[in-house]
């Protein structure tokens, strides 16, 4: 076959699609089957039925007729059979008896192929721009219902899918149809509308929280991870059987790849929000928060807690009782009310090597996808690219920069960060945008005075935590304890906690009534 017929086959499966979906032979429309008729004129007509390439049988005109739906115009063409066209002998002996064959085997679509090859002037100027309009209007309305019945999927955290199990689907040939790739699309990607460009958000994994979680990024990165992925549809047995003749033809004939991203813009509404909260009812809304990384038990098992109960009571809280249950409380808040500023901070100041940061590593890592765990630049929150407290619902600063140098200018500056239900976020390549404040702080110090507090501070639990077990040189029979302190950290540890703080009474908790102590007075001014 040579490029140009395999060029002209491809324009008739394309424009000349006769076969609909339920395998049925698909009607005419009366301005194509009109000038179909119009067209079947001077044409030397025979009775025996050969390749439509070579000639013109009897038996294939009355079939294209018998197919044509509007009887006027089938009449018409029956009529101009005789009056327009030459009849060889044989093909008026048997006329009856080909119109009679013709009718058990109607199909509009072989008058089209007639013309093609006999009545080629007319084909072009005439048959051909109607196939393609009926075509592109096929396309429209098949594209209008898959529009309507299409429900896209929600972006589910917990689902390991992932752009590399598209690109690997596609790569692969999985996929037989475009809806079949805008479904898999739908469950890693959305954009909604912001303040001078569209947002685009779209599902990764994290590999240091080891889960799931939302990136925003801007159209152009979109695109181009989306432009990598090169679509391969499954292929039927007919493509198969055509396979051969098609590789012959590519080797003259270079076509341009489908990729994800020619899909995504063709279904582009099956794709659009009108905002981003971190936690929303509204369907039309994306959610950041789909829930915990751990889930809740039937039961506590309260032994494998005990050593980080310890820890907080010991440790962070100094043996205070108040202190510690306030800690329990304001961690079991958080958790019970994802979403919701507690408008109060944790200050842990003590020696170095003494459980602080295991202590805040376990709450961060409850609240994995929605946390910072280790913060050191105040920059981070307040400089030029401050993204990281976005949809952050616990962070830690651990030893963070002075603002300029100054311990008042903390405090001045994070009053905002813990207090504040909005804030503007800057991310370098981003346009700015304003985002809920969702962050619930604590710091984590070993100076004496990490920052300087008003008198009336009803912002800030000051914990001087005590010396109880230590990494040190001094200290190396502490290193066993804290090894087993880390070990204990399991998933079933994880779970219990989360359901200890999930199921803890916490009615009567209010954040901001906050207990005085010794080491907050010297932060006092």
């Amino acid at each position: 076959m040579s490029l140009e017929e395999y060029v002209q086959q491809q324009l008739d499966r394309k424009y000349g699609q006769q076969i609909t979906d339920d395998g049925t032979i698909e009607q005419m429309n009366n301005e194509l089957a009109q000038a179909c008729v119009d067209g079947l004129k001077n044409l030397d007509i025979h009775n025996y039925p050969q390749p439509i390439n070579m000639e013109v049988s009897l038996l294939s005109i009355f079939s294209g007729l018998y197919g044509i739906s509007n009887e006027q115009i089938r009449l018409q063409g029956i009529s101009n059979i005789r009056q327009f066209n030459k009849l060889s002998a044989n093909a008026e002996k048997n006329y009856g008896q080909a119109a009679s064959a013709g009718e058990r085997k109607p199909n509009p679509w072989i008058l089209t192929k007639i013309l093609r090859y006999h009545n080629k002037d007319y084909y072009e100027q005439i048959i051909k721009p109607l196939l393609k309009k009926n075509y592109e209007a096929k396309k429209k309305e098949k594209q209008i219902l898959i529009n309507q019945t299409l429900i896209p999927n929600k972006i589910d955290l917990t689902d390991d899918f992932t752009l590399l199990h598209l690109q690997e689907k596609a790569a692969n040939g999985e996929y037989e149809n475009e809806e079949q790739v805008v479904m898999d699309l739908t469950r890693l990607l959305v954009y909604y509308e912001g303040e001078t460009e569209d947002i685009y958000a779209i599902k990764g994994y994290d590999a240091i929280c080891d889960t799931q979680v939302l990136y925003h990024k801007l159209e152009g990165t979109v695109y181009k991870q989306l432009e990598k992925i090169n679509i391969h549809f499954k292929k039927s047995t007919t493509e198969h059987a055509n396979k051969k003749t098609e590789e012959k033809s590519d080797e003259t004939k270079e076509s341009k790849p489908l990729t994800a991203k020619h899909i995504f813009k063709k279904y582009a509404s099956k794709f659009v929000k009108k905002g981003c909260k971190f936690i929303s009812e509204d369907p039309k809304i994306l959610t950041v928060f789909q829930g915990y990384k751990y889930k809740r038990l039937d039961t506590i098992d309260y032994e494998c807690l005990q050593m980080y109960f310890d820890l907080i009571k010991e440790t962070i809280a100094a043996g205070d009782e108040r202190v510690y249950e306030y800690i329990l409380n304001w961690i079991a808040w958080i958790i019970q009310n994802p979403g919701k500023k507690s408008r109060a901070a944790i200050v842990l100041q003590g020696r170095q090597g003494i459980g602080k940061k295991r202590f805040t590593d376990v709450i961060a890592e409850l609240t994995s996808r929605y946390s910072c765990s280790n913060i050191t630049n105040i920059d981070e929150f307040t400089g030029r690219f401050n993204s990281v407290v976005e949809n952050k619902m616990f962070a830690v600063l651990n030893e963070m920069m002075n603002y300029n140098d100054s311990k008042k200018g903390v405090a001045t500056v994070m009053k905002s960060i813990i207090s504040d239900l909005n804030i503007r976020i800057n991310e370098k390549n981003q346009p700015r945008r304003t985002a809920e404040n969702v962050m619930n702080i604590i710091y984590v110090t070993n100076a004496d005075m990490p920052v300087q507090l008003d008198t009336d501070d009803r912002r800030h639990l000051v914990c001087a935590c005590k010396t109880v077990h230590q990494v040190s040189e001094n200290h190396k029979e502490d290193i066993e304890y804290f090894n087993e302190l880390s070990q204990s950290y399991t998933q079933e540890f994880y779970e219990n906690l989360m359901t200890f703080l999930l199921e803890r009474d916490i009615s009567q908790f209010n954040p901001t009534l906050i207990p005085m102590t010794e080491a907050k007075k010297q932060l006092i001014n």
